[in-house]
């Protein structure tokens, strides 16, 4: 975990003591994300258990965050990390129930244009968020505008 950096006298067993009582202990988080590159290496791209209707993997990402949850130097059934997966910017086309119908943020001229696109379909898993959202004019408007 990278205790031994921040804590040489061993006063404290759980992250949230350090974070609490050490500056800069916070930064373990960027030092401790390294041992997850191999595992983001190998999603080739694609937020992880978040499927299409086809059961492919379907929402690209091109930026993570890595983060120490709770963490124990002396009982490895205490460690807790979670990684925030950022996706590119998508074009959210519809919502119907619990599903999200969208596209790649690359395709939006071709909506705007009336022309038809390849999108994606979704069931809204409870691990998804999203953190940010820019409603955009309507598409009818958008063709007509010079």
């Amino acid at each position: 975990m990278q205790a031994q950096q921040f804590d040489v006298e061993k006063k404290y067993s759980t992250f949230q003591e350090m974070l609490t009582n050490i500056p800069n202990a916070d930064s373990m988080h960027y030092l401790v994300s390294t041992a997850a590159i191999g595992y983001i290496r190998q999603l080739n791209g694609k937020v992880p258990e978040v499927w299409n209707q086809a059961g492919k993997l379907c929402v690209p990402f091109k930026n993570f965050r890595f983060e120490i949850l709770q963490s124990h130097i002396l009982d490895k059934n205490k460690h807790r990390v979670a990684i925030f997966f950022y996706s590119e910017e998508l074009i959210w086309i519809d919502s119907v129930d619990k599903h999200l119908i969208f596209a790649p943020a690359d395709k939006f001229e071709m909506l705007s244009k009336g022309k038809d696109i390849d999108t994606e379909t979704l069931i809204l898993p409870p691990n998804l968020s999203i953190c940010s959202f820019r409603r955009p004019s309507p598409i009818n408007q958008m063709a007509n505008e010079p």
